[in-house]
């Protein structure tokens, strides 16, 4: 069970990870239609970078909960050069305002309009070193069930299941607005592979890299985690799949490309499973040494 002051960094680093997902499922689309030229496709560039700036702003403040002086947060920056957490902070803090020029050079033209790939790439770019950095935030010697490749493969997977999952929650809104949207179909098949591949990594993720708690031994009693929470990380998962490959491979098909209501089921679904896996993450801190 983790303690109730974990919940705000679940939230922080969950936010912050579909974020960055959001602009990774943007960026494959724009290369996949990127000689399509629609004011649909316009809009939908806005969207995405709307909601990547909405859910990293939203991470921020939420972070301040989980700080017993929120004013006091300004000092953890003084020490990048050799604190994670310092650099997570700073990253986190730069990524926002990189995402914020984005959008106005997009929606205002400032700088200009004819920069916001080169923005937008370069706020892609600072977002994955942030994954990164937070990652490394955990990757603690003394926790061992932190200080495994599993933790930095558990934070991108999430940002690209979540992150894919949002940018086509956000094509079938703007699809079922906007009817005559093209390559409707390959946008969404685009993501539905980009979902696909990055659920089959968190299932090897869970079998190969993430160690049991259960043959390690140190300083401290192991913590007591249900059973549940596992059980339900899976279920939802596999869930939120199913029903995407059924919307794929029935639906979407048949319908030509058609919004389907299955698949904002699918990312609750998805939503739901990375909840419990982050959970799981939190509740399984274990000191092996002092």
């Amino acid at each position: 069970m983790i303690n109730s002051n974990d919940w705000p960094l679940v939230a922080f680093t969950m936010l912050s990870q579909i974020s960055v997902g959001i602009l990774i499922g943007g960026l494959i689309l724009y290369m996949t239609v990127k000689n399509t030229e629609a004011p649909a496709l316009e809009t939908l560039k806005k969207i995405l970078v709307i909601v990547a700036f909405g859910s990293m702003g939203i991470a921020l403040v939420v972070s301040f909960l989980h700080l017993a002086s929120p004013l006091h947060a300004v000092y953890a920056m003084s020490n990048a050069g050799s604190s994670w957490l310092s650099r997570e902070i700073i990253l986190a803090s730069i990524y926002l305002f990189s995402l914020l020029v984005c959008y106005a050079s997009l929606r205002y033209n400032v700088p200009h309009r004819n920069l916001f790939s080169q923005l937008y790439l370069a706020s892609l770019i600072i977002g994955i070193i942030l994954v990164w950095a937070m990652s490394r935030v955990y990757m603690i010697p003394t926790v061992p069930l932190w200080n495994t490749p599993a933790t930095p493969v558990a934070f991108y997977t999430t940002a690209l299941i979540l992150g894919g999952g949002g940018a086509l929650v956000i094509i079938n809104l703007l699809g079922a607005r906007n009817a005559g949207i093209p390559e409707l179909q390959t946008l969404q098949t685009t993501m539905f592979y980009l979902i696909s591949a990055a659920v089959f990594i968190t299932l090897l993720n869970m079998l190969l890299l993430q160690p049991d708690i259960g043959a390690l031994a140190g300083s401290f009693a192991a913590p007591t985690i249900s059973p549940w929470w596992k059980t339900a990380q899976i279920v939802f998962l596999l869930a939120g799949f199913s029903l995407l490959t059924y919307w794929f491979t029935y639906q979407m098909q048949a319908a030509g490309g058609g919004p389907s209501n299955l698949v904002y089921a699918a990312f609750v679904c998805l939503l739901v499973s990375e909840i419990a896996g982050r959970y799981l993450f939190y509740a399984s801190f274990y000191r092996v040494g002092v």
